[in-house]
């Protein structure tokens, strides 16, 4: 499964500037397909793992993807071990990933893509795993020093009283960096749903693409219902989208 982030009737606002995401991502992301699947006894070649990332690495430059502009992969939700390091680092669960992600993005990079990986801004992730929160320096330095490209920062398990203001210092805390990660936000998401209408102009400023609306899910109900908020809602929201910042409608699927 293929994504293209897209934004309807893009308009330009003033906002974050750190050169990435001048037109809207494309590239490939586990979770849609492969879910959180960490078995690999029984889904060996289905389970999330280091294997799983470079056999589709592989698979996009072969059948031309890269060359068609899908430049990211993306490692979804349950990558991790279920606990910190005695430093309080994220790892990799070490079954399913015993090179480490440093060795992964290095691969990524050697033949042409760009790696980009999955975080919380919870307590833990949606599907368990630790979250980010007390964590956010550490976590940004550690996926500077993978040489991470692209982090997706969802919003489970979060306190919603700080979580904006989480967003926006772990933007800075990743800028601090050097590092240049595009950084998908989900606020939104987390609010718009509870009729909370998000302060769009404080992501334009943070935030290279922002999940607006609900995951997009196999069934053509739940992908025209996230087209129906769009329409209903494209007024208050589409002056916010362009180069270097973009309203995400979630995954847009291309099968192969």
């Amino acid at each position: 499964m293929f994504f293209v982030v897209f934004s309807i009737l893009i308009s330009t606002a003033c906002g974050l500037d750190n050169g990435l995401a001048l037109t809207p991502p494309m590239g490939w992301m586990t979770w849609q397909r492969f879910r959180c699947i960490t078995d690999c006894v029984i889904y060996p070649t289905e389970c999330i793992s280091e294997e799983l990332i470079k056999n589709m690495a592989d698979l996009m430059v072969s059948e031309g993807y890269l060359a068609a502009g899908y430049e990211y992969i993306i490692v979804d939700d349950c990558w991790m071990a279920k606990e910190r390091d005695e430093n309080g680092r994220l790892k990799p669960d070490p079954d399913r990933f015993p090179s480490g992600i440093k060795a992964l993005a290095d691969y990524v990079h050697s033949i042409g893509l760009k790696f980009g990986i999955y975080e919380d801004y919870g307590t833990k992730t949606c599907a368990g795993y630790p979250g980010i929160i007390g964590h956010l320096e550490t976590d940004a330095q550690t996926f500077a020093d993978w040489e991470v490209d692209y982090i997706k920062l969802d919003g489970c398990y979060n306190n919603r009283s700080t979580m904006v203001d989480g967003y926006v210092e772990f933007g800075k805390l990743l800028n601090r960096t050097n590092r240049p990660i595009v950084y998908s936000c989900s606020w939104p998401a987390y609010e718009e749903p509870l009729g909370i209408k998000s302060d769009y102009q404080k992501l334009v400023e943070t935030c290279n693409l922002w999940r607006n609306w609900d995951d997009i899910e196999d069934a053509w109900t739940n992908v025209t219902n996230i087209l129906k908020w769009f329409s209903s809602n494209q007024d208050r929201v589409a002056n916010y989208s362009g180069p270097g910042h973009w309203n995400d409608p979630d995954m847009v699927n291309l099968v192969f």
